[in-house]
């Protein structure tokens, strides 16, 4: 598609409008499109701005859902302000030029508005927008791995790695149990499982940063209230040794967070947790499972984090390359203000 012979009209709305559920239908877009997603982002500091394009002839040709954040220090905190968009621009006919041309247009309304920082992941992205570095991104290529569900479970067995199968059948000795909740005390044990796998993995050299319990309470506040998600567990004796929150929306389905305690590990009761993951997600209506993704520099063999690229790779799903991006200090003066206000 020859996106110099089109004019593209950015429009950007605090609402959605009534097209929007027809245009994200069209487009296929995902989760992060969707203004039920767009509702949790809602707080004192942070809301959602419904981005959208029209070509020379008026048509939307593709939508976009933006955070918009800012500083909760008095007076001077909306002067510091960041937009954040958690996957592409859904386009028509999932066409990387015209992404990469709305990309384009995106950063130059970041920087007209007054935006310090744009961050434009690639979570669930069907596309890779090439040469976003040359836009002044820093880019970050990840991989996700994605599991067609609608196969029958026998194909989905043979499509995992052996060693997969035979940890499998191994947790599955253990008599553990499978759950699913929507609570708050579950994400309060997810966040403790998470926490007890981020301690084993930086013990062996990785850094990991990690969200503070505020964070997964009210997230699973907005997700549970908008049905966008739930919590699955493998437990033993009542008590949850591996856990993952699954985001669902439409027929696909995300694998957002998740751990294990040392003695889950120790079972592998995560293998088991994702092989019953697979057949509840498709019991719920779910064609696509999103295990998530790794670095790209996870296929190394002496990267830190191969492991979970191993474990990722070997469920046999479909391996997508994708492009994050964060363009930072937009606003020169202010950055300089604020990192004057961070030292005092």
């Amino acid at each position: 598609m020859n996106t110099e012979a089109r004019t593209l009209r950015l429009v950007v709305s605090d609402s959605a409008g009534p097209e929007w559920q027809g245009w994200l239908e069209k487009f296929q877009g995902n989760i992060y499109h969707s203004t039920q997603w767009a509702k949790t982002r809602l707080s004192t500091h942070r809301y959602p701005l419904f981005f959208h394009w029209l070509d020379n002839n008026d048509r939307c040709v593709g939508i976009g859902v933006g955070i918009k954040s800012w500083s909760p220090v008095r007076h001077i905190g909306r002067f510091f302000k960041r937009l954040d968009f958690e996957s592409y621009p859904a386009v028509q006919g999932n066409d990387s030029d015209l992404a990469g041309s709305m990309i384009k247009q995106l950063l130059n309304f970041a920087k007209e508005d007054g935006y310090n920082n744009l961050s434009i992941q690639s979570y669930m992205a069907k596309i890779m927008v090439p040469g976003m570095d040359r836009l002044g991104f820093v880019t970050t290529p990840r991989i996700e791995f994605i599991l067609d569900l609608t196969t029958s479970e026998d194909v989905l067995w043979k499509r995992l790695s052996e060693h997969h199968r035979r940890k499998i059948k191994k947790a599955d000795r253990h008599g553990l149990l499978f759950e699913e909740a929507c609570t708050l005390d579950a994400m309060r044990q997810l966040q403790k499982l998470q926490a007890s796998s981020r301690d084993r993995r930086m013990q062996r050299g990785e850094y990991l940063d990690m969200l503070d319990e505020t964070h997964y309470e009210e997230m699973g506040k907005s997700y549970f209230g908008s049905d966008l998600g739930r919590v699955f567990s493998m437990t033993r004796e009542d008590r949850a040794v591996s856990t993952a929150f699954v985001s669902m929306y439409a027929d696909k389905a995300l694998y957002v967070y998740g751990g294990s305690s040392r003695e889950g590990f120790e079972m592998d009761a995560p293998a088991l947790l994702f092989w019953k993951l697979f057949a509840r997600c498709r019991e719920l209506g779910c064609e696509e499972l999103n295990l998530g993704g790794v670095p790209a520099s996870a296929v190394n063999p002496e990267s830190q984090s191969h492991g979970l690229y191993r474990f990722k790779a070997g469920f046999g799903g479909r391996q997508v390359t994708c492009l994050s991006g964060s363009a930072e200090k937009l606003q020169p003066i202010r950055s300089r203000l604020a990192s004057i206000a961070r030292k005092r």
